[in-house]
C-alpha cells in the first residue's frame, strides 16, 4: 500500500504541534502530501441566541485559521501545504475531508480522558477510527 496524502487533524490545543510534527516526520519519510483540518463545531455552542452564536462560530474560526498559520509557520516552515477549516461534526468532516482531498492516511491525536471526562466529551478519535476506512494513527498528547 503506497501513502502519498496525509490529512492531519489539528486543533487549537498546544499538543496539536505534536501532532502536527508527528504527521510531518511520516509525510518526509514516506514522500507524502500533506494537509491539516481543523473543525468548527456549531455543536459545541449551546447558546440560544443565533447572533451570538454566529460571532462565536466566526470567532471558533478565526481562531483555528489562527493556530493552522502558527502551527504552519512553526512545525512546516518551507514543507508545501494544504489547510481546511471546515465546521460541523468533527469526526464526520475529518472522514469527509479525508475523503475529498484523497488522503490515503489520517493522523490525530487523543487527550486520552478517561471516566467521566470521557462519557461527557466523546472521543472524536474514537469515532474516526470506527466510521473511517482509511488508515488512521493516533497519537496520544497530554492534556
Amino acid at each position: 500500500m503506497e501513502f502519498h496524502k496525509i490529512l492531519i487533524a489539528i486543533d487549537s490545543h498546544p499538543s496539536s504541534e505534536i501532532v502536527a510534527l508527528s504527521g510531518l516526520q511520516l509525510a518526509k519519510q514516506l514522500n507524502s502530501k500533506v494537509a491539516l483540518v481543523s473543525i468548527v463545531d456549531p455543536d459545541g455552542i449551546t447558546d440560544q441566541d443565533p447572533a451570538t452564536t454566529r460571532e462565536l462560530d466566526d470567532m471558533m474560526e478565526h481562531n483555528l485559521n489562527r493556530s493552522q498559520i502558527n502551527v504552519i509557520e512553526k512545525i512546516f516552515k518551507d514543507f508545501p501545504i494544504k489547510s481546511f477549516v471546515e465546521k460541523g461534526t468533527p469526526y464526520k468532516v475529518i472522514i469527509e475531508t479525508a475523503e475529498k482531498w484523497g488522503a490515503d492516511i489520517i493522523i490525530m491525536g487523543t487527550h486520552s480522558r478517561k471516566g467521566l471526562p470521557h462519557l461527557l466529551l466523546g472521543s472524536v478519535a474514537e469515532d474516526v477510527i470506527r466510521h473511517s476506512k482509511k488508515t488512521l494513527i493516533v497519537i496520544p498528547v497530554s492534556n
